[in-house]
């Protein structure tokens, strides 16, 4: 029993450690009046899946009644807009977050993706949750907007309803930490008071449990 109070007073000094997720942000290169302005896309992916090199991916995800069925663990976030000629608009906005039950609906992706040396990546990407949709390609490390629609009126929708010819990068942006939802560890004196109080716990315990001797 007393080894297993040590125990877990040593737990308490073990937390976990922090990871590291890595996103990439869309840079454009060239623009086209057949899209409108300021598109915005964004991919954290976890820092694993990035080391890997590769990446495919085929899933539909139905988040219904606050339950999330995902069949994958690398795509942490993606996120998908038109702001505009004066950056302020959220038109066609497609937010992917992984194991989000706070937007019930169904989402739909499709990638497969290489990781470049150089903070870039290249392949294709699909995405669709059943509002707003695009699709791009990018063999040479340079995506290419195939083709985009949307329900709303903005946006790639009856505004631009031939929605496709917008260049870009998607480079490696930054590592986004994200720290583990553990408890706040105890200070040593808390720690030393635990031992001690389960010790003396302990032995109290083997007092009255011993039976008394005659001499």
């Amino acid at each position: 029993m007393f080894r297993k109070i040590l125990c877990l007073a040593a737990t308490a000094l073990v937390t976990q450690a922090a990871s590291a997720n890595v996103l990439y942000t869309w840079q454009q290169v060239a623009h086209t009046d057949a899209t409108p302005a300021g598109l915005h896309l964004e991919l954290e992916f976890t820092d694993t899946a990035v080391a890997q090199g590769t990446l495919s991916l085929n899933v539909e995800n139905q988040c219904m009644a606050e339950i999330c069925e995902e069949q994958q663990d690398s795509l942490l976030a993606l996120h998908y807009w038109y702001a505009g000629d004066d950056g302020q608009q959220h038109w066609n906005r497609i937010d992917y977050r992984y194991r989000d039950e706070t937007l019930p609906g169904l989402q739909r992706l499709s990638m497969t993706l290489q990781f470049l040396a150089d903070g870039r990546m290249k392949g294709s990407i699909m995405a669709n949750d059943g509002f707003s949709d695009f699709t791009m390609q990018g063999d040479d490390g340079v995506f290419t907007m195939l083709w985009a629609h949307s329900d709303q009126p903005d946006g790639c929708g009856e505004a631009y309803p031939s929605c496709a010819g917008e260049r870009g990068v998607l480079r490696k942006a930054a590592q986004v930490v994200v720290q583990p939802q553990t408890q706040a560890l105890p200070e040593p004196a808390g720690l030393a008071s635990l031992a001690i109080g389960g010790l003396a716990a302990w032995l109290a315990r083997r007092r009255r449990g011993t039976p008394l001797r005659n001499g």
